[in-house]
C-alpha cells in the first residue's frame, strides 16, 4: 500500500514563484506510513558549479531524504532513469506542476507504473505538531596524516556507525548507549525523553509561541567510546606486535566541531532515535569532508577548520546545514552560495546563506543579549493597510552594555538597531558599532572635529546616513517633514519603503530620535499610525514592559511635535547574495 502524501504549504508557495520549465528533485520525511514533502530543488541548465541532489541531501536534517522528482511544464526525461538516484523507497514520488494552471498532480511510481495519488496541504506549524528538531553538538578529536585526511574522516564515520558513540540529553539527563540491549531499545519509546526536554507536543499541549528568529530544538551531546569490549572466552588471544618505522610524517591534530540536526517524529523508539543521531553525525562529517576536499584541491593552501552553520531561508519549511571554513569571507563563498540559490530556486537579490543569516536556537543564550523584533508582540490596528519591516533586528536603547547615554544617545541607539538589521540579514559581518566608534567614523570622514570623540554631543539622521554609507557601504534616501503635521502626508512614501526595502527608518526631530518600523492607514488616510521603536527606554530586556508601556508600539500622527522639523534616514537594501 502506497504511503499517504502531505505537502508543506511552503512548497506550494515556492512552486508558484517559478517562471520557467525545469526539472528537479523532492525531499521529505517518511513517518507513520505518511510521506511529508518538505522542499524541492531544481536543475539549472547553465550552472557550472551545480550542486548534486545527493550532496544537497547531506545539508538536510537526518531523516529528510531524497524521495522523488519534480517536473515543471516538461516531462521529457525517461521515468525509470529519473528515479535512479532514489534509494530510500521502492515507490518514489513524482510531482508534475503546471505553471499556467498553478496546479499540482502527484504520482507514486509503483510496479513500473505511475499511479495518481491525492494529497493534503499542511502548514509548517501543523507539521511540527508531530515532529521536533534535535541539535547534536560535540567536539571530535581528530588526528591524521596530511595526505590521508579524507580517509581518516571516512574511518571515523565508520567507527561512529558501528556504535562506538553514546548520546546524552542534558535537559532530561538521559543517556542513550549503543551497547544497550537491542530488545529494550526497540520497545522503549522516545516520548519520555521528549516530555522531559519540553519538546514533546500534543494537540492539548501547545508549545509557547517562539521568540522571533529563535528555533526550538532538543539539545544532545555526544560521548565517544574510548575502550574496546572485553574479549569473550572463545576469542583467540594474540601477542601484541609493535612495528617501528623511522620516517618524517606531517600530520594534522585538531578538534572537529560537530553541530548536526535531526528531524524526528514523536512516536519513534529509542533504537530508532539512536540510529538517526548517528546518521546526523555522519552527514555532518561528510559535509566537513567536502570542505576539506575543496580546500586540499587548491595548492599550497593552509587548511582551515570547517564550521557547521544552520539556516532557514524565507518561506522555507525546514532547516538546512552548510559548512564553511572558519575565516572564509563572503566573497570566497560567493560561487557556492550562488549555486545554492539557483538550485533551491531562491531570488538572487538577497543573501540567505551568509554567516549572518545563520539561525539562533533557544539554548544560544549568548546570542540573546538583546530583544529581537519586539514589535511582533504588538497588536496591530484593525481595518488598515499595514506595512512593516521585513527580517530581524535587535532592540538597542539607552543604558545598554553598561554604558550611560541617557539624555543624548538616542540617535546612536537607533543607528545600532539599523546596523543590527543589516547584520541579522547577512549583509555585513561587521559588529554593531559603539558610540565611540560612531564618533570616530564621523571624525575620520571630516564631518566632526577630533574633540567630538568621547563627547556627549547628539547626532541626527544626516550623521546616521554618513555612518551607514561609510561603515556598511549602504546607500541612503532622505525624507523630510517641515513639521509634525506633515508626517501624515509621507505615510505612502514610508509604506513604499517598507514594501520594497524593509529596513528600519531612523527619524530625528527637535532633540529626539526614534526608529520607525512600520506604518498603517485606512482608505481615506484619516487613521494614520506609525510603529515606533523608542531608544529612550532605560530598563531591562523585558518584552512585556516594553510593549505594555508603549516603548514599542503604534503611535497616532499627533505623536510628532507640530513645531519640530523632521528628517528621516531610509537605508536601502543592497542587491546581492
Amino acid at each position: 500500500m502506497a504511503p499517504r502524501l502531505k505537502i508543506l504549504s511552503n512548497v506550494i508557495e515556492r512552486l508558484a514563484k517559478l517562471n520557467a520549465a525545469v526539472t528537479g528533485h523532492l525531499y521529505g520525511v517518511m513517518y507513520e506510513e505518511t510521506l511529508t514533502l518538505l522542499t524541492f530543488s531544481i536543475n539549472p541548465v547553465d550552472d557550472e558549479n551545480q550542486i548534486l541532489p545527493m550532496d544537497l541531501q547531506l545539508c538536510m536534517p537526518a531523516e529528510v531524504d531524497l524521495f522523488g522528482i519534480l517536473y515543471v511544464d516538461q516531462y521529457k526525461q525517461d521515468i525509470p532513469d529519473a528515479f535512479k538516484d532514489i534509494d530510500v523507497t521502492d515507490n518514489p514520488l513524482l510531482i508534475k506542476y503546471s505553471l499556467d494552471a498553478a496546479s499540482i498532480n502527484a504520482f507514486y511510481y509503483i510496479h513500473q507504473k505511475l499511479e495518481a495519488i491525492k494529497y493534503e496541504i499542511i502548514t509548517e506549524d501543523d507539521f511540527l505538531q508531530n515532529f521536533y528538531y534535535i541539535r547534536l553538538q560535540a567536539t571530535l578529536p581528530f588526528i591524521s596524516e596530511k595526505t590521508t585526511v579524507l580517509d581518516s574522516l571516512q574511518k571515523t564515520r565508520k567507527n561512529l556507525a558501528a556504535g562506538k558513540v553514546a548520546f546524552h540529553f542534558p535537559q532530561s539527563d538521559i543517556y542513550l548507549l549503543g551497547n544497550d540491549n537491542n530488545e529494550d531499545l526497540e520497545s522503549k519509546s522516545a516520548k519520555e525523553l521528549l516530555q522531559f526536554s519540553g519538546a514533546y507536543n500534543t494537540p492539548g499541549n501547545k508549545k509557547n509561541k517562539k521568540s522571533p528568529g529563535i528555533i526550538e530544538a532538543v539539545t544532545a551531546n555526544m560521548l565517544l567510546k574510548m575502550s574496546n569490549d572485553k574479549n569473550s572466552e572463545e576469542t583467540v588471544k594474540y601477542a601484541p606486535v609493535v612495528q617501528q618505522i623511522k620516517q618524517p610524517i606531517e600530520y594534522y591534530e585538531f578538534s572537529l566541531k560537530i553541530d548536526a540536526l535531526s528531524l524526528v517524529g514523536h512516536n519513534i523508539t529509542m533504537a530508532q532515535l539512536y540510529e538517526i543521531l548517528v546518521e546526523s553525525i555522519c552527514r555532518n562529517l561528510r559535509l566537513v569532508g567536502s570542505s576539506f576536499e575543496n580546500q586540499l584541491a587548491v595548492e599550497d593552501v593552509s587548511l582551515r577548520l570547517p564550521e557547521p552553520l544552520h539556516f532557514k531561508p524565507l518561506n522555507f519549511g525546514h532547516l538546512i546545514t552548510l559548512v564553511y571554513p572558519i575565516g572564509m569571507s563572503a566573497s570566497e563563498t560567493f560561487e557556492y552560495r550562488k549555486s545554492l540559490h539557483r538550485r533551491l530556486a531562491l531570488e538572487m537579490s538577497k543573501p540567505y546563506f551568509r554567516r549572518g543569516n545563520s539561525i539562533r536556537f533557544e539554548n544560544d543564550s549568548e546570542k540573546d543579549q538583546y530583544l529581537l523584533n519586539p514589535h511582533e508582540a504588538v497588536t496591530n490596528p484593525d481595518n488598515c493597510q499595514i506595512n512593516t519591516i521585513s527580517g530581524l533586528y535587535a532592540y538597542h536603547h539607552y543604558m545598554q552594555d553598561g554604558f550611560d547615554d541617557n539624555g543624548w544617545g538616542c540617535a546612536y541607539r537607533s543607528l545600532q538597531t539599523i546596523v543590527s538589521w543589516f547584520r541579522l540579514q547577512g549583509y555585513t559581518e561587521k559588529p554593531v558599532p559603539t558610540h565611540k566608534e560612531i564618533q570616530k567614523c564621523l571624525v575620520d570622514i571630516g564631518d566632526k572635529p577630533s574633540s567630538f570623540i568621547g563627547s556627549k554631543q547628539w547626532i541626527g539622521s544626516t550623521e546616521v546616513g554618513f555612518v551607514l554609507e561609510t561603515m556598511l557601504d549602504v546607500s541612503i534616501k532622505v525624507l523630510c517633514a517641515s513639521n509634525g503635521e506633515e508626517m501624515a502626508t509621507l505615510v505612502s512614501d514610508l509604506a513604499h519603503h517598507f514594501q520594497t526595502q524593509g529596513t528600519p527608518v531612523m527619524i530625528g526631530g527637535g532633540v529626539l530620535a526614534h526608529t520607525i518600523l512600520g506604518v498603517s492607514f485606512d482608505e481615506l488616510y484619516e487613521d494614520v499610525r506609525f510603529l515606533i521603536l523608542d531608544p529612550h527606554y532605560t530598563g531591562p530586556e523585558q518584552l512585556n514592559t516594553i510593549v505594555n508601556k508603549g516603548w514599542c508600539g503604534w503611535k497616532k500622527k499627533d505623536f510628532w511635535r507640530k513645531d519640530a522639523f523632521y528628517n528621516m534616514c531610509l537605508p536601502q537594501r543592497p542587491k546581492c547574495i
